[in-house]
């Protein structure tokens, strides 16, 4: 006849399992949620510090625009300064949302189309470089605001 101390009792027995289980369940759940919210995290960081960066590049180029169409200044370090602005604007609009990403790219583009219109006084030239600025850094406000 067995002892009593060595009698299996399921009820006891499944007791202490579903309690690990549950344990389990409980840390994996805990573990996934942390690594998505470190990941999420991460990408607003990312996502607010290229918008920040192309506000900031938006902002220096109309500054450069206006200088050459309004001032005198028509200097190459002017000219090959609002390139690299224009080059990374569009850069950065890969890092940003799409429709961000969508404008900087317009920049880019209408930059290149008239840059060259800015020392010849092109008011039409003048506006539509600084129209497709004045968009992209409407929808980068917009992104930034859509961030939670």
């Amino acid at each position: 006849m067995p002892t009593r101390s060595a009698t299996i009792r399921p009820a006891r027995d499944w007791s202490g399992r579903a309690l690990a289980i549950i344990s389990l369940v409980v840390a994996m759940t805990g573990l996934a949620y942390n690594t998505w919210r470190n990941e999420s995290t991460e990408a607003h960081r990312n996502i607010r510090q290229s918008c920040f960066i192309i506000l900031e590049e938006s902002a220096a180029l109309q500054q450069l625009v206006q200088i050459r169409y309004y001032g005198s200044d028509r200097s190459t370090s002017t000219w090959v300064s609002a390139w690299g602005k224009a080059a990374l604007i569009r850069d950065l609009g890969n890092l940003a949302p799409p429709r961000t990403g969508q404008e900087a790219q317009q920049v880019f583009d209408v930059w290149a189309k008239r840059a060259h219109e800015i020392d010849e006084r092109n008011p039409l030239a003048q506006e539509d470089i600084e129209d497709a600025i004045e968009r992209l850094r409407r929808q980068t406000l917009d992104d930034l605001r859509e961030l939670d």
